[in-house]
């Protein structure tokens, strides 16, 4: 039998895993939660691949994160990142949002001299246009992580 995708809390290994919409919790060094929201997954010839781009929510507390918590909670950080680093930082899949609820999609990026949306590029950018928008980055296993320790914890 098929493992559903209501099997909450997960730790994804493949993209099958997960869906658009997906959020899951961060644990911070200090004991409390960053969340982050799975946005979209990249596709090859119709297949998911093991990219995802997700965005770290607004958001912390000290327990993990509802749906009813990040309502309407703005994306700070967007990148693309390895469906393995959700769990490698500690961090699982606890529930589904549909990201129209928030009214959250893709921010548009700019990588290479393209603009991106999600993982469709829209075509060349020119350069006096870069600073209307943010770099897109490949994160590391641990990067999310990183920028929720320095949005949440640091600066606290």
């Amino acid at each position: 039998m098929a493992m559903s995708h209501s099997m909450y809390p997960l730790i994804p290994k493949k993209a099958s895993d997960v869906k658009e919409g997906d959020f899951y919790y961060i644990p911070l060094s200090n004991g409390w939660f960053a969340c982050g929201r799975l946005l979209e997954i990249e596709k090859k010839s119709g297949r998911k691949t093991k990219s995802i781009l997700v965005g770290l929510h607004d958001w912390t507390g000290s327990e993990k994160p509802t749906a009813k918590d990040i309502h309407n909670c703005p994306i700070i950080e967007q990148g693309v990142m390895h469906i393995n680093s959700i769990g490698h930082v500690g961090g699982e899949v606890v529930g589904f949002k549909p990201l129209g609820d928030d009214g959250l999609r893709p921010l548009p990026q700019f990588e290479a001299g393209n603009l991106i949306q999600g993982f469709k590029n829209l075509g060349p950018l020119p350069q006096e246009e870069y600073d209307k928008y943010s770099r897109r980055f490949t994160y590391g296993l641990k990067v999310l992580l990183l920028l929720a320790e320095q949005h949440f914890v640091k600066n606290s």
